[in-house]
Order: C-alpha cells, then structure tokens, then sequence
C-alpha cells in the first residue's frame, strides 16, 4: 500500500509540473500577437524588397538572394508563432480571426506551403534566374493571398 501511495504522489508532482510548465511557458498574449506581427511584417517587407528588385525598380539584384531566405527563414518560425491561440485575448489589435486556431490543420498546411514555396523562390534567388524567380516570387504572393482571405479579418 505504501508504495502505491508513493507511486500515485509521484504521479500527482509530476503531473502538476508538466501543467504548470506548460501554463507558465504560455506568452502574454499581447507580446504573442506583436511577434506575430513583427514575423508577418519581416514577411511582407522582403516580399515588397524582392518585387521591386525583380522589376528593376531598384538596382539591389544581389540582394534578392538574401531577401528569399528571409522570407524562407520567417515562414519556418510562423508555425510556432501562431500555435498559442489568442483569439479575443489581449489589447494588442491583430486582422487573425478564429479561423487560425478554429481549423489549425488547415492553416499550419496554408503556412507549410508558404515555407514550401518560399524555399523555392530561395532557391531561384541564389541561382540569379531572375525571370525564375519572378514567377516564384508570384506563387509565393499566391499563397500569402489564400492564407489572409482565409485567415484575416478585413
């Protein structure tokens, strides 16, 4: 009996750990929606980069290379950036509707893709093909586009 209590009293200890590790490993949920922005914004901005270097608007063509992974490299880190659900949390004004977290199969495969297609147009960049990577710098718009008008409020 003694060492079924000892058995049961270890398994309640640990068992609050694991719960109260996970509660305090949880982010405020106004600093989570900022990181999501600041991870969405670095996004967008290389996406604005690339697009103006592809259309010869400006003279940074070496750059495009550099621009690509970083929206490869933002895209890998959106998924665990948007696991922690804060629909309806927070001060912090965010366009995410409950879609997000409602349907997360859903949008970890939309942000699955984004990293997909954005690898390529990495790929593409580093090769210096720019009409290549104009085109993927296209499909890579196209999966930003379905995710948002699924995904965001207007």
């Amino acid at each position: 009996m003694n060492k079924l209590v000892k058995i049961i009293s270890a398994s309640a200890v640990a068992g609050a750990v694991l719960v109260t590790g996970s509660v305090m490993a949880e982010t405020e949920p106004d600093a989570a929606i900022e990181y999501r922005k600041a991870l969405m914004a670095t996004v967008g901005g290389n996406m604005k980069a690339s697009a103006l270097i592809i259309k010869g608007q400006v003279e940074h063509k070496d750059a495009l290379a550099a621009h690509a992974r970083g929206i490869a490299a933002a895209a890998t880190l959106a998924p665990a950036a948007f696991k922690q659900n804060t629909h309806g949390m927070g001060s912090e004004k965010t366009t995410s509707n409950e879609n997000v977290w409602k349907d997360w199969d859903k949008f970890s495969a939309g942000l699955k893709s984004l990293e997909t297609e954005a690898t390529k147009l990495a790929d593409l960049a580093a090769s210096g093909d720019m009409a290549a990577a104009g085109k993927q710098l296209g499909e890579v718009g196209k999966t930003c586009k379905a995710c948002h008008d699924a995904n965001r409020d207007k």
